[in-house]
């Protein structure tokens, strides 16, 4: 698989990685959270969320 590289990954661990370059192999990814309503990105699956 190539890399995405609108998708920037810094998970290692994740089998979807590209090594060799810091990005996601896959063609699109799903975001979640941990509560009702997120207002911090620690809530989320999302790094850069911001609270509206």
């Amino acid at each position: 698989m190539s890399a995405n590289h609108s998708i920037k990954c810094r998970v290692n661990s994740c089998k979807y990685h590209d090594r060799s370059a810091e990005y996601c192999t896959l063609t699109d990814i799903v975001v979640g959270k941990d509560c009702d309503c997120a207002k911090d990105c620690c809530e989320t699956e999302c790094l850069s969320f911001e609270y509206m």
